[in-house]
């Protein structure tokens, strides 16, 4: 509890802008349902907000506390994205929950047992709308201000090759640069969109509208990579590959697929801090009795964890993949 008091006090600013919106919400929902003919009708007057003000208080003080439980402050709202939103979700339904009961408890049951229930579904939909733009409205004005700092400053027209994931941060990548995806090329998605960006089948009858080509497929085939970069060389058209850059943003290392790349001597170090030393990966490998993966890199030391079922397993394709592309191992010594 205070930590909770410690976090709502350095995010004051938001925490009154909190408390503004979960009251205006639900007295917004009594005018919307009973606000006719320039009046509020009898029965609101008499009986729904007079138990509206009574339990207002109480569902301010809750609201705030359920809001803090779900991390709604203290975050870097600039880089709000889908986790923020299901948190304030979360939140969100926990305090209708709240405000159902308690409204339900306040009122006299000899009139009217319980608030309407359009109250509550205009309500929570109201709540729901003004919490996620206090958050996400700094963001909004972010990227407005960006949008309008990049219309100052020549924009570069880029195609993206690819249509998957790894295309998809690419152009999500461009965001903070001069580079602006006007294209994609994907025979497999043609005619569909990628955040906004249109997807043709065929790369070489965009090249006369780009001035950069960015490859983020990273299925594409080797033969297919050497074709695009020597033409667009040819045309002086820059290129840039994304591929192993943004494809490996997320995820941890497998300790096998490491070690089947490792040459030369090697350090193991598990949890407890006890050390081994072997000739080479292979070596290595063959000692391990459980199923682990790498933690961190430092000093020439391979640092173990305990293997989380979300390990990468994707990572030796990868480093195949690199080596392909341009002739040399991955290595990390």
């Amino acid at each position: 509890m205070k930590k909770i008091g410690k976090t709502v006090a350095q995010n004051l600013w938001t925490v009154i802008l909190d408390i503004v919106a979960v009251n205006a919400s639900w007295y917004l929902a009594l005018l919307l349902r009973f606000y006719v003919n320039n009046s509020m009708r009898d029965v609101a007057k008499d009986f729904y907000l007079p138990a509206f003000e009574r339990f207002a208080p109480y569902y301010t003080v809750l609201a705030i506390l359920v809001f803090a439980l779900f991390r709604l402050y203290g975050g870097m709202w600039q880089f709000a994205g889908i986790n923020d939103m299901n948190r304030i979700l979360a939140a969100n339904a926990v305090t209708t929950a709240i405000q159902v009961i308690g409204t339900w408890l306040i009122m006299p049951p000899e009139n009217y047992p319980r608030m309407p229930l359009t109250y509550y579904i205009i309500g929570a939909l109201l709540q729901f709308i003004f919490i996620a733009m206090i958050r996400f409205g700094y963001r909004i004005l972010m990227v407005e201000k960006r949008k309008v700092s990049g219309r100052k400053v020549s924009v570069i027209p880029a195609m993206i090759i690819g249509a998957g994931e790894t295309a998809r941060k690419a152009i999500a990548h461009m965001e903070d640069t001069p580079y602006r995806a006007v294209m994609a090329a994907d025979e497999k998605s043609a005619g569909k969109t990628l955040n906004g960006v249109p997807v043709v089948a065929d790369y070489e009858k965009g090249l006369s509208s780009v001035k950069a080509v960015f490859i983020a497929d990273r299925k594409l085939d080797p033969e297919k990579r050497k074709e695009i970069r020597e033409r667009c060389e040819a045309e002086g058209i820059e290129v840039q590959d994304y591929t192993g850059a943004l494809a490996n943003l997320g995820g941890r290392v497998p300790v096998a697929s490491l070690l089947e790349l490792a040459r030369g001597p090697v350090t193991l170090v598990a949890e407890d801090g006890t050390e081994k030393s072997f000739t080479d990966g292979e070596e290595a490998l063959k000692a391990l009795q459980e199923q682990v993966e790498v933690d961190e890199i430092r000093d020439a030391r391979i640092y173990l964890r305990k293997a989380s079922p979300a390990a990468y397993a994707g990572y030796e394709e990868w480093a195949q993949q690199h080596k392909e592309d341009t002739g040399e191992e991955v290595s990390f010594f």
